[in-house]
């Protein structure tokens, strides 16, 4: 598949689904990769250790592009965070009923590394739908960074826009990142303030259309992100 992963809509990752499509089973192990932390998160909360979590998550992934599950789907079923979570849940139970918990047999494509996260412990405290929301929410926000980071590359501006990238979120902790930007950089502290507004203004707005993707009916949109937000604050 030709087309950007961060082009994915419903319609799009549908077609990955697709067998017969040129690259779809590749383009279908790059949306795993990008979306295991909150899949693997949500099975951590759900009481399994590093181990059994990773069996679990990794499994479900190559079970996601064995058995083309995305293409058995209708994009009216929903949004593809809760589509991911229902068949998260499903494959949880199957993975109960085996006792022995052998490996999936198939195609040997998926191979994605998993190393427990060090801030779950804390995090576990939650339920694990709060948790799997909390970090969905930090996957949207951590990939459309990466995107807009991809974007200032292009214009140049690589060593600049890792400095700014602190001070997106949290403009109040980032003395030691403007002292870079006016030494090195040759900024001021106003235009400083203006090129944060705007990239927060890009930022919004890839935010925005990555959401987009991700929903079939674009009144979900507004809704969607606040409920994205609402996750990040939990």
């Amino acid at each position: 598949m030709s087309q950007s992963l961060d082009t994915t809509r419903w319609t799009i990752i549908l077609q990955a689904a697709d067998p017969a499509a040129p690259g779809s089973q590749q383009a279908l192990e790059a949306l795993c990769r990008k979306y295991w932390q909150p899949l693997y998160a949500y099975v951590r909360a759900s009481g399994k250790n590093h181990e059994d979590a990773q069996d679990i998550t990794q499994g479900y992934f190559q079970r996601l592009i064995e058995k083309n599950l995305p293409g058995r789907v209708s994009p009216d079923q929903g949004r593809f965070r809760a589509y991911l979570l229902a068949t998260l849940r499903n494959h949880m139970l199957a993975w109960h009923r085996d006792a022995t918990t052998q490996k999936r047999g198939g195609t040997d494509s998926v191979h994605l590394s998993i190393d427990d996260d060090p801030t779950l412990t804390d995090a576990l405290s939650i339920s694990p739908e709060a948790l799997y929301d909390q970090r969905w929410a930090q996957t949207m926000v951590k990939n459309a960074l990466d995107r807009l980071a991809d974007q200032q590359a292009e214009l140049g501006h690589r060593d600049r826009f890792a400095l700014m990238r602190s001070l997106l979120l949290d403009s109040e902790h980032g003395e030691a990142a403007q002292r870079e930007l006016i030494t090195h950089h040759g900024m001021s502290e106003g235009s400083i303030r203006t090129a944060i507004s705007r990239l927060r203004a890009q930022f919004r707005q890839i935010i925005r259309e990555d959401v987009s993707k991700l929903v079939e009916n674009p009144a979900e949109i507004d809704d969607e992100i606040a409920h994205l937000l609402r996750a990040l604050k939990d």
